[in-house]
């Protein structure tokens, strides 16, 4: 088919979309299954339809691609994935930082109207502002109120959501509001435990309360005894950050669900989500070496990936050679297109086509049979540039936070958990893990702090083959350190401060000297 057809076909496609996907029933129509090849062919084309259309209409991104030389061509018989492979990627540093907001928008200016504009901390808690126009806000409330609507036609009451999400102009939260007020009964609270028990105590349990928030939050929400959770009927959600199926199971404890969502605010904030599917695949991921070694890359990275579902039609996802994200967002209305943009996360995409057979060869009919929706999976293992560099072996916090959360009294007693990479006197490189006790397991004193420090260790060097070796083979002076740390002392001394909890440090040796850090609890060879 040529180029030009294929272009006219997705361009009337797109009209139909935008007269006809108003109506999330609609929408729902567009994510059946059955028509996966389509959505994943379309997405492409609609892909590079957006790279053209920002290269000529985009001041920015016109300069970005002159730095880099011209800009790649599709010609006849040309690979499309190859082409768009060619394409530079850009991140925050390289692109966001460098240009003006007008300067990367269509036409090189903002509309006078239909403009949101929300923000995001980043992990220097420097605020970064996103503007959203009136059509990818729609696109968004759409993709969210039927991931609700599926949700909430299962549910026994009438559903209730309170958002304990961050607010004001924090995207994440921002973003929840408006697109579920039209759709439920929602209450924007913010990460206020008391208010949230307050609320539920005035409402009463004649709901159903879908409580959203990132994990850390969930699990001290939960942990608080002074409201009477069995009472309740609830439902989880959670963004933000991972957690591990034995953190999952904690929090079923207190409510019948608990699913999470990917995305981020730089690109959008529900960019992939979890169904019974993904979390059916993740636990036989956990269960079945073999599985695990054929789909993923826990193995290299010592983490058991988070697994979503995306909708290829809106998103390309690819993964560059670092094992990075490579994230599109393909629709043309967005004012500030992102096009390759590395989001700095570490993940794969697989299909179901390459993953059924897998599953149906292993034996995990059970995982097939979960099968909902036939989108593509999304492997993802946590920020690349939050991980760090321990002897040649790269070591991420999500790797602890699956060891901590895989232990019953971990789980309970542990506030916060850090990685500090920080050079020494002598120029040597050093690893400090730090956990932060909370504020029960500082008073109370009864956590064994002696006999867990080596287990951490011991757990960290079986999921992670690299870190194994790497300790096996540091020069002396130079073996991890690990300590705990009561609530807020030490190097936790300044949490709560910042949006979100911080889990790694690269620290010199001049501001290690700032921290009152206990580096005399070694590990062995």
């Amino acid at each position: 088919m040529k180029k030009s057809l294929i272009f006219g076909f997705v361009w009337a496609q797109d009209g139909f979309v935008r007269l006809f996907t108003h109506s999330v029933h609609t929408h729902k129509v567009l994510l059946g299954p059955g028509i996966e090849p389509f959505r994943w062919l379309l997405g492409r084309w609609r892909a590079w339809r957006t790279f053209e259309l920002a290269a000529k209409s985009v001041p920015a991104y016109r300069a970005f691609l002159a730095e880099r030389g011209s800009a790649p061509t599709l010609r006849p018989g040309k690979d499309l994935a190859r082409a768009y492979a060619a394409i530079p990627e850009m991140d925050k540093d390289s692109y966001i930082k460098r240009w003006s907001i007008p300067e990367r928008s269509l036409g090189g200016k903002l509309p006078r109207r239909g403009v949101v504009v929300d923000e995001s901390s980043g992990s220097s808690g420097t605020p970064t502002s996103w503007v959203r126009g009136r059509d990818e806000r729609l696109a968004t409330r759409q993709l969210l109120q039927v991931g609700f609507t599926r949700t909430a036609n299962g549910l026994p009451k009438q559903p209730f959501v309170l958002n304990a999400f961050s607010l004001g102009a924090w995207a994440t939260g921002m973003n929840v509001t408006t697109s579920l007020t039209e759709a439920t009964m929602i209450k924007s609270i913010g990460p206020d435990r008391n208010k949230i028990i307050a609320t539920m105590k005035e409402f009463g349990p004649g709901y159903t309360y879908i409580i959203l928030s990132y994990p850390p939050f969930l699990k001290a929400l939960f942990d608080d005894d002074r409201i009477d959770w069995s009472a309740y009927d609830i439902v989880a959600a959670f963004g933000g950050e991972g957690i591990s199926e034995n953190m999952r199971n904690h929090i079923l404890r207190f409510a019948h669900t608990a699913f999470g969502s990917y995305g981020a605010s730089d690109l959008e904030i529900n960019i992939a989500i979890e169904t019974d599917y993904t979390v059916e695949l993740r636990r036989a991921i956990a269960a079945d070496p073999e599985l695990a070694a054929r789909i993923t890359r826990q193995g290299e990275y010592g983490v058991l990936p988070m697994v979503f579902q995306f909708n290829p039609y809106d998103y390309l996802i690819e993964t560059n050679e670092e094992g990075e994200l490579v994230i599109t967002i393909v629709r043309k209305q967005n004012i500030n297109p992102r096009i390759r943009y590395n989001i700095h996360d570490r993940g794969h995409v697989m299909r179901l086509r390459h993953l059924t057979p897998i599953l149906k060869e292993l034996g995990h009919q059970n995982v097939i049979d979960e099968q909902f929706l036939d989108l593509p999976v999304l492997f993802h293992y946590g920020r690349s540039d939050l991980s760090v560099d321990y002897n040649g072996a790269v070591v991420a916090p999500d790797a602890l936070r699956d060891v901590i959360y895989a232990d019953e009294n971990l789980l309970g007693a542990i506030e916060n958990h850090r990685l500090i990479s920080f050079e020494d006197a002598d120029g040597d490189r050093q690893l400090h893990i730090a956990l932060q006790l909370t504020e029960a397991a500082t008073a109370s004193g009864t956590l064994d702090e002696a006999g867990y420090r080596p287990k951490v260790i011991a757990e960290l060097r079986r999921a992670n083959g690299d870190f194994n070796n790497a300790i096996l083979t540091a020069p002396d002076g130079t073996l991890p350190t690990i300590a705990f740390y009561g609530y807020r002392t030490g190097p936790f001394q300044r949490d709560g401060a910042k949006l979100k909890n911080e889990y790694a440090w690269q620290l010199t040796a001049d501001e290690i000297g700032l921290w009152d850090v206990n580096l005399d609890d070694s590990c062995t060879r």
